[in-house]
C-alpha cells in the first residue's frame, strides 16, 4: 500500500505521542491520545467496517483510514497510531476544490474536527460521532460538545421534510393573517380561529414528521426510501394545508357575513361578505336567513 501520506507526518507523529489528551494541532487536525491494555487492531478494524472507512496506507504500528467516495466534495480521514499500549488518533476533513468552488472558497481546505459551528457543520458532526464511536470502545470521554441534541444531526430527508413543512405552515399563517378584518367583536373571533387552525396544523405536521423520521429515516438504510417517504408525507401535508386553508376562507367570509349582515346590520359590507362568499354556499346561507326570517315573522 501507499505509504507516502504517512511519511511526510513523521515530526507531527512525534509531536501528538507526547501530547497526553485532546488538541487540535497547527495543521488543523483533531488528536487525542490514550493508554490500551493489549493490541487493538482487531477492534480498529470492526469500527472502520462498521462506519465504511477504507484504510488506504499502513506501516508496522500505523494506519490511516477514510470515508469518501468523491474527492470533490468531503473526505474524512482517521489516522491511527498504536505502539505497544499507547494510541493516537488524528482526524481531519479535506474539502474537494469543486465544493469549495461552489461555497465561493469559505471553506477552507481542512475543516477541523469539531462539533459546533457553521460550515459544513453536518460533515464535521458526523465525524465526531464516528470518532466517539472508537473512544466510547476504549471508555474514553467523547468529544467535547459532541453529544447534545443539534438539527445537523438529523438525518437529511428528515431535515429537508423539516423545512418544507415549516415553510407551508409560515404561508399557511400568513395567507390566514391577510384576511384578518379589523372591526370590534371579530377581529378577535378570527385571530382565536388562526391560531386553533395553525395549531391543528402543526400537531398534524409534527406526527406526519415523526412517522417519517422515527419510523422511516432512522430505520432504513437506503437513501431512495428515505427521500420517498419525505417526498410523500410533504406532499399529503401541503395537501392538508390547502384543504384547510380553503376551508378556513370559506367558514372565516361566514363569520363576516354573520357579523355584518346580523349582528351589526352594516349594508356595505355585508353585500362585500356576500359577494365573496362562493355561489353555492351564499345560496345556502340566503336560504337559511330567509327561513329564520319567516320564522320570527310567525312568532311576532
Amino acid at each position: 500500500m501507499n505509504t507516502g501520506i504517512l511519511k511526510t507526518n513523521k515530526k507531527r507523529s512525534r509531536r501528538s505521542k507526547e501530547f497526553i489528551g485532546e488538541k487540535i494541532n497547527r495543521e488543523g487536525q483533531w488528536t487525542r491520545a490514550f493508554d490500551v491494555r493489549a493490541e487493538s487492531w482487531f477492534t480498529f478494524e470492526n469500527w472502520a467496517h462498521e462506519n465504511h472507512y477504507h484504510m488506504i496506507a499502513c506501516k508496522a504500528h500505523r494506519r490511516l483510514y477514510s470515508r469518501g467516495t468523491d474527492p470533490n466534495y468531503y473526505t474524512i480521514f482517521v489516522d491511527i497510531r498504536h505502539d505497544a499500549t499507547r494510541v493516537v488518533l488524528s482526524s481531519w476533513i479535506e474539502v474537494g476544490f469543486k465544493l469549495r468552488a461552489l461555497s465561493f472558497f469559505l471553506l477552507p481546505k481542512i475543516l477541523p474536527i469539531s462539533p459546533v459551528g457553521f460550515r459544513g457543520i453536518r460533515t464535521r458532526r458526523s465525524a465526531c460521532h464516528h470518532l466517539n464511536s472508537i473512544l466510547e470502545r476504549f471508555k474514553q470521554p467523547a468529544i467535547h460538545q459532541s453529544e447534545g441534541l443539534h438539527i445537523a444531526d438529523m438525518e437529511f430527508s428528515s431535515l429537508m421534510l423539516l423545512g418544507k413543512m415549516a415553510l407551508a405552515v409560515v404561508g399557511f399563517t400568513t395567507l390566514l393573517a391577510g384576511r384578518i378584518e379589523v372591526s370590534p367583536g371579530l377581529s378577535n373571533f378570527l385571530m382565536n380561529e388562526l391560531f386553533k387552525r395553525v395549531m391543528l396544523l402543526s400537531v398534524v405536521g409534527g406526527l406526519l414528521f415523526s412517522i417519517h423520521h422515527f419510523g422511516i429515516a432512522r430505520r432504513t438504510i437506503e437513501s431512495w426510501k428515505k427521500m420517498a417517504s419525505a417526498g410523500t408525507v410533504s406532499l399529503v401535508f401541503t395537501a392538508l394545508a390547502i384543504f384547510m386553508l380553503t376551508k378556513t376562507n370559506t367558514e372565516d367570509l361566514e363569520a363576516k357575513v354573520n357579523h355584518h349582515c346580523l349582528l351589526h346590520l352594516n349594508v356595505k359590507k355585508c353585500a362585500v361578505a356576500l359577494e365573496n362568499l362562493p355561489e353555492k354556499t351564499r345560496e345556502n346561507l340566503l336560504s337559511r336567513l330567509q327561513s329564520f326570517s319567516k320564522e320570527i315573522a310567525i312568532k311576532k
